[in-house]
């Protein structure tokens, strides 16, 4: 280390970060009349027995949570008929996504994801100190031949997410089946399903099996597009 720096430095990478600019929180002074879209907020606002259970939480705020969210993770599993110990909630999905991150990524690895996908993975890879890889669309729509193409020795992960936001897009499962055959085993592949319940055409699957199956694969999921942005609830399944 050296002892002539005159400061504190960030490791590789930190300030190479731009900052995250999310949708705004309120409306110009002025307008009354917004159609907000940027957030993808709900906008018939929570469940009301979302609102009941927040009420009665409210109510044990001295105590701290259990941090395994057991009974949340026996809800989910229940739901999908997933087994629980495979499940892990989080703050946000958000969160998951930057854990892997800096689970699986050092300086000198590489991560790809598609150029219009989550910006929040160039962040969380940024700073880790790995190499951000953005790979060139479709039509909008992610390629698996590019993706593929990028991935070399250095990469760790593969961020996907189906469907994307903001360009509304989606791959059919068979390829998302067939990026998976075409990686590596040692390649982490990332299926960011958080629009999952947007998607209604018969060819479209989350994730599930393929995470539950493959040692190589985790999807992750949110409650924030149930109308509980604001709860900042998500999990991961693999």
């Amino acid at each position: 280390m050296k002892q002539d720096q005159p400061r504190p430095t960030p490791r590789v990478g930190i300030m190479d970060i731009e900052a995250y600019v999310p949708g705004k929180s309120s409306a110009p002074a002025g307008v009354t009349k917004v159609y907000k879209l940027s957030s993808n907020e709900n906008p018939l606002g929570p469940s009301p027995k979302a609102i009941e259970a927040a009420r009665e939480v409210a109510a044990k705020l001295d105590v701290y949570p259990d941090g395994t969210a057991r009974r949340l993770r026996e809800a989910i599993g229940e739901v999908h008929g997933l087994n629980p110990a495979n499940i892990i909630c989080s703050n946000g999905s958000d969160e998951i996504l930057g854990l892997l991150a800096q689970t699986y990524l050092a300086p000198g690895d590489e991560a790809v994801f598609t150029e219009h996908a989550f910006m929040v993975y160039k962040i969380y890879i940024q700073a880790t100190g790995a190499k951000p890889v953005a790979v060139k669309e479709t039509d909008e729509r992610a390629d698996v031949d590019a993706i593929l193409a990028a991935v070399t020795p250095k990469t760790r992960i593969v961020f996907l997410a189906n469907p994307n936001n903001p360009t509304g897009t989606y791959l059919p499962f068979s390829e998302v089946r067939r990026l998976h055959a075409g990686l590596p085993k040692n390649v982490l592949l990332v299926l960011d399903a958080a629009y999952a319940e947007y998607v209604r055409r018969n060819d479209y699957e989350a994730g599930i099996e393929l995470a539950g199956s493959a040692e190589n694969v985790v999807m992750t999921r949110t409650f924030s597009k149930l109308g509980l942005g604001g709860a900042r609830v998500g999990w991961m399944y693999g």
